[in-house]
């Protein structure tokens, strides 16, 4: 015996049913959040880690950066308690991480991207690390160099032994 016969028939019912269960699914989800850990500063917005706004400029970031930095250098703090220093080692890491985020236009336009669409964390992922693990130097320019010095290795020696059947 079914206690719900119309989900068996596929009317109606059967819809609101499957329509009730997708959305208590799909709400038991965790929802998306822009504020990803071991991205840029973790769950920490970096515009607050500073006390900066968004529209701050690159100088009044600065200045703000240097201010906290000041403050809660490890060779300049002074902790009230025992504890305190390893917290305030990890705020100085905190700030110096926030600071590097915000001080450069394309990585700071990748951090606000990310706070607009916090739905699209793969694509953060991927910005944050081609960024971070770009080589910094272009690679043609390093073959090429390479390239060079092994010629210089190889031509050497036979330039030397040419001197010497000559010199005999």
């Amino acid at each position: 015996m079914d206690l719900f016969p119309e989900r068996s028939r596929g009317g109606v019912g059967a819809c609101l049913w499957r329509l009730t269960v997708l959305l208590l699914s799909v709400s038991s989800l965790p929802t998306a959040t822009a504020l990803l850990e071991g991205l840029y500063c973790g769950t920490e917005v970096c515009y607050d880690v500073l006390g900066v706004t968004r529209e701050a400029s690159k100088a009044e970031i600065a200045r703000a950066y240097r201010q906290l930095a000041r403050r809660y250098h490890p060779d300049r703090y002074r902790p009230e308690e025992p504890g305190e220093e390893e917290t305030a080692h990890n705020k100085f890491l905190l700030i110096a991480t926030a600071y590097e985020t915000l001080k450069d236009e394309d990585t700071r336009r990748d951090y606000d991207y990310m706070l607009d669409h916090p739905e699209e964390y793969y694509q953060h992922y991927y910005a944050y690390y081609r960024r971070r693990l770009a080589p910094k130097v272009d690679v043609r320019i390093v073959i090429l160099v390479t390239i060079c010095a092994i010629s210089a290795v190889q031509v050497e020696p036979l330039r030397w032994k040419r001197q010497l059947l000559w010199s005999s």
